[in-house]
């Protein structure tokens, strides 16, 4: 550092160089930000277990039996002494014993701490039960987390997944940061706090494990505990917006669709059945669904995130069905699918929240809408969930509608003007939590209405529809089931004004909804044949000519379509059986 009494100009640029350089060396060399910091249970290392007592020394069974003890010292035939009648030698001192005495042990793995078994929060000291409350307290921020914690006893660990069911919790087998991990296995279970989460697998950390008493971090598969989110710290990395498929329409009543691969590649299919690969270099991001829109001159487009974190968007020419090359437009999360739309100008904006959580617009301008718009923010920088995605619809003059989620769960909308050019500016729906892992879906109903469908953080299924112009929100309905908040609703109208929802529940079951009218009863159509059942997936609605297509994902990680029985669904839909689903095709 620069001499405090005044050396060379030199002298100081040099030390200045040298301590920006071992600055950006700390930098380096620093652990990523975690959200715990390891062993901070307060009563680590503190305590005392009671010992198992040491065995009693044995007793003797006879003057005539050496190795029995309990004899008096000197007798005959005592191991240990000298024999008698050799002159010169006195009595030896004892052997050794030919085994060290067993070590001491923790009896029952009990610890005392200023003569307590218990800590303050009414769980065994030194526990995993102990430890997790500690976190749920210190990290999670449940302070008031304790045995009676929502006037439930939470007990042993192998209890703790029924009583966070019992309070309404969220328990699944999808991991996140901030989660308890529980298990029932072993003779009360065992509860840790997962501090990080990888694709298949989790970092636990925990006490009274590999260590007795004490604390240890260990990775292990995903599949080995299920998990109580009482109030997490961040959802896991590979969730996202992504459907089965993206699809639209076009002015001819052709069906195009768009879907990504688990391998990252980016198929688009044709109303003629042909399938088109879109390349881009580094492949595209595979938890992130493209998106499809045809537009007032014919063409068609697709916007898809890539693997390096770009909105890269294509499209047919006019009167043309081949693919321009496809440009970076915005910056990405790569778990955020973006959102194409049409104002009443015939102008495309295109819609994504970028990997900080900042929501980002473009559109197109021109009289052939061939060039964009510098990027324009909506929203506070940094204020959107980077897993979810921003919905949009165009209503009947033009105007652009806008659903979004923040990062604290709070569901926003607004709607453009009917040139694209003003917001109305963000309001929220209402003050409930929604999923920020799901993204809400927006549609347009024949009669002008918009209607908004989103998943809660509880698991709730709600639906609402504007009232008139005003651009108010009607009181929402609340649709039957538990429905996973990991999964994106769809919305969609057929040409007989029929309303259609699908959403996944909690097991992961894809279900079809339809009615007629605004407040008829929701009627279940029969389960999809060889869609697997997921509780992230998510499923795409698309109404056409023919009548409404349904897309899931097979076991395979494929979409499937399907199409309702009969050209529009409604009658064997609502038929006794409920109706069922044939197979359109693969994508």
């Amino acid at each position: 550092m620069p001499d405090p009494r005044g050396g060379r100009q030199g002298r100081r640029l040099i030390g200045g160089t040298v301590l920006a350089g071992l600055a950006v060396t700390l930098l380096a060399l620093a652990p990523s930000p975690s959200y715990a910091t390891g062993d901070d249970y307060p009563y680590a290392g503190l305590g005392k277990c009671p010992l198992v007592p040491l065995p009693k020394p044995p007793k003797s069974q006879g003057p005539d039996k050496p190795g029995k003890p309990g004899h008096e010292p000197g007798r005959p035939g005592k191991p240990g002494h000298g024999t008698p009648g050799k002159p010169g030698h006195g009595p030896t001192p004892p052997a050794k014993p030919d085994t060290p005495p067993p070590p001491r042990e923790c009896a029952k793995h009990i610890w005392f701490y200023n003569g307590s078994y218990g800590d303050p929060w009414g769980f065994a000291l030194r526990n995993c039960t102990s430890f997790v409350a500690w976190r749920m307290r210190e990290t999670n921020g449940l302070a008031d987390f304790e045995n009676h914690f929502g006037g439930v006893h939470w007990g042993n660990a192998g209890h703790w997944d029924e009583a966070a069911s019992e309070l309404g919790y969220l328990v699944d087998d999808v991991p996140a940061v901030g989660a308890v991990a529980q298990t029932d296995a072993g003779r009360v279970g065992h509860v840790a706090w997962v501090s990080a989460v990888g694709e298949g697998s989790v970092t636990l950390e925990e006490y009274n494990y590999q260590v007795a008493g004490g604390y240890d971090v260990r990775t292990v598969p995903t599949s080995d505990f299920r998990y109580l989110h009482l109030d997490d710290q961040a959802p896991a990395p590979y969730l996202g917006s992504t459907r089965a498929a993206g699809a639209t329409t076009d002015a001819h009543g052709g069906a195009w669709a768009a879907s990504t691969t688990s391998a990252g590649a980016l198929v688009v299919h044709r109303p003629s059945g042909r399938t088109t690969h879109l390349a881009t270099p580094g492949g595209w991001a595979r938890h992130a669904a493209p998106t499809v829109l045809a537009d007032a001159h014919g063409r068609v487009w697709v916007a898809a995130v890539s693997a390096a974190g770009h909105v890269m968007t294509t499209h047919t020419g006019t009167g043309s069905a081949a693919f321009a090359r496809p440009h970076a437009e915005l910056p990405s999360a790569t778990t955020s699918s973006p959102a194409l739309a049409v104002d009443g100008d015939g102008q495309v904006h295109l819609l994504a929240v970028s990997a900080t959580g900042t929501l980002l617009e473009r559109r197109t301008t021109g009289p052939r809408g061939d060039r964009w718009s510098p990027a324009h923010r909506l929203g506070r920088p940094g204020s959107m969930s980077t897993q979810a995605a921003p919905s949009v619809t165009t209503d009947v003059h033009g105007r652009i509608w806008l659903a979004t989620l923040t990062r604290r769960g709070t569901l926003l909308t607004q709607h453009a003007d009917a040139d694209g050019h003003g917001w109305s500016g963000f309001r929220p729906a209402d003050h409930r939590t929604w999923s920020t892992t799901s993204t809400p879906a927006v549609a347009e109903a024949p009669d002008g209405r918009i209607w908004l469908a989103g998943v809660s953080s509880d698991g709730d299924l709600l639906v609402r529809r504007t009232g008139g112009d005003t651009g108010r929100w009607d009181r929402p309905e609340w649709v039957l089931g538990r429905w996973s908040p990991y999964s994106s609703p769809a919305l969609a109208f057929d040409r007989l004004a029929r309303t259609w929802l699908a959403a996944v529940d909690t097991h992961g079951r894809m279900k079809v909804l339809s009615r007629a009218g605004d407040h008829g009863d929701w009627r279940n159509s029969a389960g999809l044949p060889h869609v697997a059942r997921s509780a992230t997936g998510s499923p795409t609605l698309t109404s056409t000519l023919d009548g409404m297509l349904v897309a899931g994902s097979d076991r395979h990680g494929r979409a499937v379509w399907r199409r309702p029985v009969g050209p529009t669904g409604p009658p064997a839909a609502h038929g006794p059986r409920a109706g069922g689903f044939t197979v359109s095709r693969y994508l």
